[in-house]
């Protein structure tokens, strides 16, 4: 249900000393409460602010509390599922290709240096009314021909970047494994060269004393 949005930006009240002294009000103002869409569609939040507010940064988080909630995107950036948009008076956010697991509270907020984060929440409702839309995700049956395409699109960059990091991993893995193999033949191929050095030199020092003992044996013998 779209409600009545009123976003005060402040209060200016005169002193007696004619100084106007003005105080800024709650500014972040969800559209609806709660929001309702469907496996693999969009679903769209409108946060309003005071212009007071416009050059801060904006975000959007998830949790009940909102003290622990978990920031997902922070303006200007966006991620590959939630786009974020700043108007300057409102801060619109598009979740994509949505699941059954987003459901849940979400917040908008703005980010302030010496106060507590103005925000407000909504609650997202996922059905799955379409019939196995999240079990037969290839098929795309129910499904418009742009939602298909990026939904597919999002599913194949994510396998993408899946793939990379375990190629990645793998590589490191074989680097790592082949520089041990290295070490491991160096380090036996240094006590294979001292064990001989150890056996010539053992040979030489016998035969050494072996020739040392013959002329002794002739003296003996005249």
């Amino acid at each position: 249900m779209q409600g009545c949005v009123c976003v005060c930006v402040y209060v200016c009240v005169s002193t007696r000393a004619h100084v106007p002294i003005c105080v800024f009000t709650d500014a972040m103002v969800m559209d609806e409460k709660v929001k309702e869409s469907s496996v693999l569609a969009t679903a769209s939040a409108t946060c309003s602010y005071s212009a007071h507010y416009k050059d801060h940064p904006k975000y959007w988080c998830r949790v009940y509390f909102r003290d622990y909630c978990t920031v997902i995107a922070v303006t200007p950036n966006s991620t590959d599922r939630v786009a974020l948009r700043d108007t300057g008076s409102q801060l619109i956010v598009t979740v994509s290709c949505l699941t059954k697991e987003d459901a849940g509270w979400y917040w908008c907020g703005i980010w302030r240096a010496f106060a507590r984060d103005d925000m407000d929440s909504t609650e997202l409702v996922v059905t799955d009314h379409r019939g196995g839309l999240a079990r037969d995700f290839w098929s795309g049956k129910g499904l418009s021909g742009n939602e298909t395409r990026s939904c597919r699109a999002s599913r194949v960059v994510h396998q993408a970047d899946h793939s990379r990091v375990s190629i990645l991993v793998i590589c490191i893995l074989i680097t790592g494994l082949g520089i041990i193999s290295v070490i491991s033949h160096l380090s036996k191929r240094r006590r294979s060269q001292r064990h001989r050095r150890c056996k010539i030199f053992a040979r030489s020092q016998k035969t050494s004393q072996a020739s040392s003992m013959i002329p002794i044996h002739l003296q003996t013998s005249h």
